[in-house]
């Protein structure tokens, strides 16, 4: 006697979707791409500050401009230390076992407002004009607000800092001449190092500030040469710089407070041995430097954050309008679909992306009007499709009995229409997003984002180099451009598999 069989378990037909599309390999490697794309995206400051360690959008040093993918240098934003106490005694100069800082006081500091406070009111400004004197006859305060606000100055940091400058930009000042030629006054033939002809001799050839310090001569170009070679490259200039760069980028620029900050443990506004962290570590520019020196992967993680976001929230304003206009208007019918969907015609007929370009000039250059320009004039199609699964839906036996149990119109298209046309609506925003994130590529390239960081405005500032050097600098249209095809190419391979795991009919 054989045992009876177990009935199958039934499935939802979203699960059944699911397991239809978890069959396709090309849809499942699209969702897990544009997964990452939005990780990378998404997780950009995260991983600028623990992985690249650069900045976005800072200018950096002139010997950093147009860097080939590889090069390394030292984070100003977010600096690291190699640990090694080595270095203290290079950026100890005056061998006093210490780097002494000090507080140089800002005179006639007020507290915060009272600037704002003479505007509003000029009574009310004298009056505590009166009693911050009053207060510091009593306690003195004038002079701590000052020190404490004031500008922090450390000699040997600065001194450093004027050291590092003048080696990492020592192939840009000095190379002047090809091989081992002698450099000629007013002629000017770069050949990307510097040999001992060109390299300053003596003291009398640097600038007034960085005489002294072992500058010049042949021991100092013998330290600089670390391979031996009889040429000073970039990276090894850059090597030998890391042990005086120690300011990092702060909100008025280059400065030391962080440095001071996070390693004066004893607050005593000197850094001892014990309290030094070693010599700035370089960090690879693993795609290489724009022509302002900054990270180009960086710049592609952020790029990333807003092409998913313009993809995803303006494919969600498309939605909202597409949807509500197309199931109202299919199940109105009559004269309110005639004049609903004759404005969906009309508005067919004018350049869309003409009307976009319109929105952000009258509305401003920002991605929250971005967002609804792109969904404003993305909505037609998905008013269409909708419209016309509602009215082949409107008659079915749901909605009888709905009407039949007293269902307002409006519980009737949102509750039970909108719902039975969800499969065509996902299948309809899959396909959208990646025509919405090229609209962004083409605004960006236009230049109508402002200081927005996207795929196509890095295209478009490449492109712009491309013309004056043509096939110069590759790197620079290579990896945001393939950033842009592989995500629009995941996008509809995910696209196309959800339509088919959706359609019972595939």
């Amino acid at each position: 006697m054989t045992a009876p069989s177990q009935p199958e378990r039934s499935r939802s037909l979203l699960a059944d979707a699911w397991r239809r599309l978890k069959r396709n390999r090309l849809a499942v490697a699209g969702l897990v791409f544009i997964g990452l794309v939005a990780v990378a995206g998404y997780g950009a400051p995260i991983w600028a500050r623990l992985v690249t360690h650069f900045d976005p959008d800072h200018d950096a040093p002139e010997y950093l401009k147009y860097q080939a993918p590889g090069v390394r240098a030292p984070a100003k934003v977010f600096p690291t230390y190699d640990g090694d106490d080595a270095a203290f005694d290079v950026i100890d100069l005056d061998g006093d076992g210490f780097l002494t800082c000090r507080r140089v006081p800002t005179p006639n500091v007020l507290p915060v407002g009272f600037k704002q406070l003479e505007d509003l009111s000029p009574v009310l400004y004298r009056e505590a004009l009166a009693r911050w004197e009053a207060l510091d006859q009593r306690l003195g305060v004038k002079r701590l607000v000052s020190i404490a606000v004031g500008r922090l100055e450390c000699p040997e940091l600065e001194i450093g800092a004027t050291i590092a400058a003048f080696l990492e930009n020592l192939v840009t000042s000095y190379d002047k001449a090809r091989g081992t030629d002698t450099p000629v006054p007013g002629v000017v033939a770069r050949d990307g190092y510097v040999t001992w002809a060109e390299f300053p001799h003596d003291d009398g050839a640097l600038p007034e500030e960085l005489r002294g310090y072992g500058l010049a001569g042949p021991d100092a170009f013998r330290a600089l040469d670390l391979d031996g070679d009889n040429v000073l490259t970039l990276p090894e200039l850059t090597e030998r710089a890391r042990y005086f760069a120690y300011q990092s980028l702060g909100p008025d620029g280059l400065s030391f407070e962080r440095f001071v900050v996070d390693h004066d443990r004893d607050r005593d506004l000197r850094i001892a041995r014990g309290e030094f962290p070693g010599a700035p570590e370089l960090h690879t520019m693993a795609f290489g430097s724009d022509a302002a020196g900054r990270d180009v992967l960086t710049r592609l993680l952020y790029g990333a954050r807003l092409s998913i976001s313009v993809g995803l929230l303006a494919t969600l304003v498309s939605l909202l309008i597409g949807v509500t206009w197309g199931a109202i208007a299919g199940y109105a019918g009559g004269r309110t679909d005639e004049i609903m969907m004759r404005i969906v015609d009309t508005l067919y007929g004018l350049p869309f992306m003409f009307l976009v370009i319109l929105l952000m000039v009258m509305f401003g250059k920002n991605v929250v009007v971005l967002f609804i320009a792109l969904g404003a004039v993305q909505w037609l199609s998905m008013a269409r499709v909708v419209r016309g699964q509602v009215m082949s839906l409107k008659h079915q036996e749901f909605v009888e009995a709905a009407r039949a149990i007293g269902a307002s119109n409006r519980a009737i298209i949102f509750r039970h229409l909108v719902r039975n046309v969800v499969g065509p609506v996902v299948v309809y925003s899959t396909l959208l997003v990646p025509a919405v994130i090229m609209e962004e590529a083409f605004l960006s390239f236009l230049g109508l984002l402002g200081d927005e960081i996207s795929w196509g405005k890095m295209i478009s500032e490449a492109l712009e180099i491309w013309q004056n050097n043509p096939g110069a600098y590759p790197w620079l249209i290579i990896f945001p451009g393939a950033a842009l095809a592989l995500t629009l190419f995941a996008m509809n391979f995910f696209g196309d598999g959800t339509r088919d795991a959706i359609d019972v009919k595939q």
